[in-house]
């Protein structure tokens, strides 16, 4: 009877072991965060690509005159385009603050949103840009990538402000 119950015990932890590592976990986005971030400062564009989907898409919001613009990429244009751009750079920075992550019920996607800053010199113009980015995850293949990141560009100061009023 202690060799069928401690048996059954055993299949039941193995058989939880299995199911978590089908799992997304908040770990696992982190560790694309971090890898894709380390890339992007280094102006590594096949780094990033390593943590990208096939399918991977991207929707860039912006204002233009008095519209809401809207692009839209997929993989291989967007690191086309990162590659090709970074070179003509005098000086180019990279910073993600204020990132939350969440799983998802199912557990097999997550999401998270951050704020991108990108501090970048060209023909002796030094520019700032700020996204707001939302990105989602799964695992492809036993790895986590992201299949799609989205968000629009910052027009001035959209942070939030803690309530003044005691």
């Amino acid at each position: 009877m202690t060799r069928l119950l401690t048996g059954t015990m055993l299949a039941i932890l193995l058989s939880l072991q299995a199911q978590a590592d089908d799992d997304i976990t908040t770990r696992h986005i982190q560790q694309v965060i971090d890898w894709t971030d380390a890339a992007a400062k280094d102006r590594n564009a096949a780094g990033i690509g390593e943590y990208l989907s096939d399918s991977f898409v991207k929707i860039i919001e912006f204002p233009h005159d008095k519209w809401l613009a809207k692009v839209r990429i997929d993989k291989k244009q967007y690191l086309e385009l990162i590659d090709e751009s970074w070179p003509s750079l005098e000086e180019y920075r990279y910073q993600r603050d204020n990132t939350v992550i969440h799983i998802m019920p199912d557990r097999q996607s997550g999401q998270s949103y951050s704020t991108i800053t990108e501090t970048l010199s060209l023909d002796g113009k030094r520019m700032v840009s700020k996204f707001r980015e939302y990105a989602v995850y799964t695992l492809e293949n036993g790895r986590p990538v992201i299949t799609q990141i989205s968000g629009h560009t910052l027009v001035g100061d959209t942070m939030p402000q803690p309530d003044q009023n005691p």
